[in-house]
């Protein structure tokens, strides 16, 4: 038979860490929209000239979805939201876990370790 093992959270300390998290994925949010328009700016000056060279450079740089630069760009728009909303997800996890214990609690008595 396997041994029963309880789990112990500490709601302060967890929400804590669940608000650091959600101010870091903000800052990453801002920060990236900031770096996206920067990058977005720079490429449609095309700096690397519009003569033959350039646009070979330009289709093998971000000439398509497959392109190593325009994959970067694409793969960091989809995960930075997703960071973002890390912390708010913690946060409220951890605030379920501690109604739905209150409510345990209150439904059938315990004691308050």
């Amino acid at each position: 038979m396997s041994e029963l093992r309880e789990t112990f959270v500490k709601p302060d300390a967890a929400l804590e860490g669940a608000n650091e998290l959600g101010a870091a994925g903000a800052r990453l949010a801002t920060t990236w929209q900031n770096l996206a328009a920067t990058i977005g700016g720079l490429n449609s000056d095309r700096p690397w000239g519009d003569d033959e060279p350039g646009n070979e450079f330009n289709k093998n740089y971000l000439g398509g979805d497959d392109q190593p630069a325009q994959r970067v760009l694409d793969l960091a728009a989809d995960l930075v939201p997703l960071v973002e909303v890390l912390g708010p997800t913690v946060k409220g996890a951890v605030e379920g876990t501690v109604d739905t214990d209150d409510m345990v609690k209150t439904l059938f008595g315990g004691d308050d370790k």
